[in-house]
């Protein structure tokens, strides 16, 4: 029993983390300019700042949201309550489907530069 909480305790604790890690990304950008100096527009600041700040916490965020699922859906047949089961991937859903937009967007302009090279 105290193996099953455990297991449990540590896909929380992921989530949390997880989603805080999400949040600071959305926090921190929208107070970039009084907390760290960056003036929105600014390539050379605004990259550091992307580079430094934001892409760390995206990357914790989404490996962390897929370490979640991994655990959940490898050992789902080992936990009884459902509820359970799916209720940390439900909290990981919307980080995951941000960056499934986010590689979609990025593969669908890289497809477009090309078409719109090519006609002319």
């Amino acid at each position: 029993m105290k193996i099953k909480a455990k297991a449990e305790f540590i896909d929380y604790i992921l989530v949390v983390i997880s989603n805080l890690a999400f949040a600071l990304i959305f926090i921190f950008g929208y107070y970039r300019l009084e907390w760290f100096g960056v003036l929105p527009g600014y390539a050379p600041h605004n990259f550091g700042f992307n580079f430094l700040i934001i892409l760390p916490l995206l990357i914790i965020s989404s490996l962390l949201s897929v370490i979640v699922v991994y655990r959940n859906l490898s050992i789902q047949n080992k936990r009884e309550n459902k509820v359970d089961r799916y209720l940390a991937i439900a909290f990981v859903s919307p980080i995951l489907l941000f960056i499934l937009r986010f590689v979609i967007l990025m593969i669908w302009n890289m497809f477009d530069f090309l078409i719109v090279k090519s006609n002319y």
